[in-house]
């Protein structure tokens, strides 16, 4: 059968496949007459088929419909040929055409086509989405940058300590020493360890150090290091100090104002040299150290009375930040308390909660030991009263007398946690038996039912109130 008559007699069935193709197909004779068109061909073109359908592809180019032809092309080079169509209506297909040879002649040119116009619109869709992208990273860098990592070491409702902590997240990234001040608890070793987890160093060294636990005549060899036969008792090989041990990294200085004006001669001789000399040596070797320092003290009183350098102080307070006292931040002793009963219950093994009453007894505190007598006394009444719940009375009573040691058992270093628990436990019930007039208010105080009360008793000699 010749191809003539397969394309006559089989029109119907060839455009019913085609028009199953999701691309626009056209088919023109050797001459480049058009003889069959898809229905994609027809939506890329914006032509019918009455309008393209035996027609020769010069006079669509003559009648404006199309810009150039493809089939024009391969009818020239006898090969397989690409372009980019321009229509009348203002549309742009990529169009390629393939010669089918008879007998050495042209017989058929079967073009393909592809809308470059939506080609064009998914481009500028794709660039505006790697737009958004690069958008979004940028502020998520930016987020990053200026967001601090939460722990559960710091947490706080507080707005002068959220304020504190972004001031402490702006400088961390700035390497820049920084110093901070605040009573004894207040939380200046939690702000450092914030700092360090924010800053460019971290995942290099980072070193504490509380000045005020090394004994004068050791803390220079601590810090500095010393070499091999440098004094009697040295390390044969000698040994490097903190400083070379953090080398890259953070060293965190508590309780700097605790340091001899010896000590803090040599140490502003590092900051401002950057480098250090081992006791015995006789080189010196550099180092880079960020220095997070703290202390209790007031510096400026210090100065005034010669027991802190000048020179050291405006040295170590580029970035200055002073946390306040529990008691100037009582909305965080809800949290904060909670908190410590959570994980000593987790660490003891047992069950306790923290009722509202009893929240409103924190808050009534002074709190001069600050946020470290908060976690001592929420231990303290973790493990030394029975119930689920820390009540009122409990805090009352721990915290009423002046002197607490007084007012717990006295811990004597021959008993047992046991012993001393029990003699706790038969203070508490003795001393609600003469508060109490009957077993049942004790109960509600003390959270237990009236079965526990009467072993307890019973285990301590003492007599059972109806």
């Amino acid at each position: 059968m010749e191809y003539n008559d397969l394309f006559k007699n089989h029109y119907e069935k060839l455009l019913e496949i085609m028009n199953q193709i999701k691309v626009g197909i056209y088919v023109t004779d050797g001459s480049g007459v058009t003889l069959l068109i898809n229905d994609e061909s027809t939506k890329a073109g914006k032509l019918t088929k009455e309008q393209v359908v035996g027609r020769n592809m010069k006079d669509l180019v003559d009648m404006g419909f199309v810009m150039e032809s493809v089939a024009s092309k391969i009818m020239v080079s006898g090969k397989e040929e690409s372009i980019i169509q321009h229509l009348g209506s203002g549309g742009q297909l990529f169009v390629t055409g393939t010669p089918v040879f008879r007998n050495g002649k042209i017989e058929y040119i079967v073009c393909t086509e592809r809308d470059l116009t939506e080609i064009l619109s998914l481009k500028d869709i794709l660039k505006e989405k790697e737009s958004k992208e690069l958008k979004l990273e940028k502020e998520i860098e930016y987020l990053r940058n200026t967001s601090f990592e939460v722990t559960d070491a710091f947490q706080t409702v507080d707005m002068k300590m959220k304020l504190l902590a972004e001031k402490a997240l702006r400088v961390a990234r700035l390497d820049i020493g920084i110093l901070l001040m605040g009573e004894s608890g207040t939380g200046k070793e939690v702000f450092a360890n914030l700092i360090y987890r924010n800053s460019s160093r971290v995942g290099a060294p980072y070193i504490k150090i509380n000045c005020a636990a090394i004994p004068e005549s050791l803390i220079e060899s601590e810090l500095f290091g010393y070499e091999k036969g440098s004094f009697t008792g040295a390390d044969k090989e000698g040994k490097p100090g903190i400083f070379e041990l953090a080398d890259k990294g953070t060293l965190f200085l508590d309780e700097i104002g605790e340091l001899s004006i010896r000590m803090q001669s040599k140490l502003l001789r590092v900051l401002q040299e950057k480098e250090i000399m081992r006791i015995g040596g006789k080189k010196t070797i550099p180092v880079d150290v960020r220095i997070i320092a703290a202390t209790n003290r007031d510096l400026k009183k210090e100065i005034d009375t010669g027991n802190f350098r000048e020179d050291l102080f405006y040295r170590l307070n580029i970035m200055p930040i002073t946390i306040p006292p529990l008691r100037e931040r009582r909305d965080d002793i809800a949290l904060l308390a909670k908190n410590f009963v959570y994980n000593f219950s987790k660490k003891y093994g047992i069950q306790k909660t923290l009722n509202e009453d009893a929240v409103g007894e924190l808050k009534k505190h002074h709190w001069p030991g600050n946020v470290r007598e908060l976690e001592n006394v929420m231990e303290r009444l973790v493990i030394s009263f029975d119930g689920p719940e820390i009540t009122k009375f409990q805090i009352g009573r721990l915290l009423s007398s002046e002197d607490q040691s007084a007012d717990l058992i006295d811990f004597r270093e021959e008993a047992s946690l046991d012993q001393m628990m029990e003699d706790h436990e038969k203070q508490i019930l003795s001393e609600m038996m003469k508060k109490y007039d009957t077993a049942t208010e004790i109960c509600r105080v003390l959270n237990v039912n009236k079965s526990t009360l009467s072993r307890r008793l019973d285990k301590y000699g003492l007599k059972s109130k109806s």
